[in-house]
């Protein structure tokens, strides 16, 4: 089975419960950032000075050793094979909505916590004829008021559900949007994520790893590994630009109240209210 989130964006996941332990941040002088919040910014400035100077020859090396070729089996990108998030930053979703003409939010939805049960089955695709870009009520999976409960530490005193990044849109069944059925082709290959196309391979704490994946353990040739390191390198200081924007530009918000309950009585509404903090700020966006 393949761990996506782990590859999806692991210092995303790392950074949203980092920041529910700031108290009050937001896009303020240095003076006035929590000493916490400081330390943060502090620990990402630092490892991007360190990312800078990794060597993409010797990255390679290491990506010849453990060898890797594309089965275009697609299974990282379906539901039923994996936790198939793919985190995306400010600037990908751009270069997706320009390519496909969707807008935004047809492109991308707000990254919260998944809830995975123990023995959760995944509806077969066969029971989800293939969809268009933009028939987002057909491509979406459902939100519950079980979930809600889970999200709780996420949730304002006004019912709003706060994100911190993006993830590609997916469909009911839990396939990312951009995939076609039959072929397991990419519609937005030219493209797609740095993550996607740095698949199985990530760099974490200046390491780099690896991801299940089928692919791995074939023949790489060397220009093929000194691409996929230049890649890497590329998407991993790219990710941690994002993020440090993201811990600058980030507000706290007050949590309590009947904010549960709120949601919740918007979700019977049929109404899902979230602020989204990524890079550029805060987006408020109501599904």
């Amino acid at each position: 089975m393949t761990l996506t989130t782990a590859c999806v964006n692991l210092m995303y996941q790392q950074s949203t419960s980092l920041y529910m332990e700031v108290s009050s941040a937001g896009n303020k002088p240095e003076s006035e950032k929590t000493s916490y919040q400081r330390l943060l910014i502090a620990g990402l400035k630092k490892e991007i000075e360190m990312a800078r100077k990794l060597d993409p020859e010797k990255l390679a090396v290491e990506i010849r050793k453990i060898g890797f070729f594309c089965q275009h089996c697609g299974k990282c990108c379906r539901r039923a094979f994996g936790d198939n998030r793919v985190a995306v930053i400010p600037s990908e979703i751009e270069k997706i909505r320009e390519y496909t003409g969707l807008s935004k939010l047809e492109v991308a939805g707000p990254f919260v916590n998944e809830v995975t049960l123990q023995d959760e089955v995944w509806e077969d695709e066969e029971k989800h004829p293939e969809t268009s870009f933009s028939s987002s009520e057909d491509n979406e999976e459902s939100f519950s008021l079980e979930t809600l409960e889970f999200l709780r530490d996420y949730i304002d005193c006004e019912g709003k559900i706060h994100a911190f990044g993006w993830i590609l849109r997916r469909k009911k069944n839990g396939d990312c949007i951009f995939l076609e059925r039959d072929s397991h082709k990419c519609r937005v290959y030219p493209v797609r994520p740095m993550l996607c196309s740095t698949y199985p391979f990530y760099i974490e704490g200046l390491r780099l790893q690896t991801c299940e994946c089928e692919g791995l353990g074939f023949s790489i040739s060397a220009e093929d590994s000194r691409k996929m390191a230049e890649d890497l390198l590329l998407r991993y200081i790219s990710e941690l630009e994002d993020m440090l924007d993201m811990y600058e530009n980030f507000v706290d918000f007050s949590r309590g109240g009947k904010g549960l309950e709120l949601a919740k009585k918007n979700l019977e509404n049929g109404t899902c209210i979230y602020i989204i903090h990524d890079s550029m700020g805060s987006t408020e966006i109501s599904e």
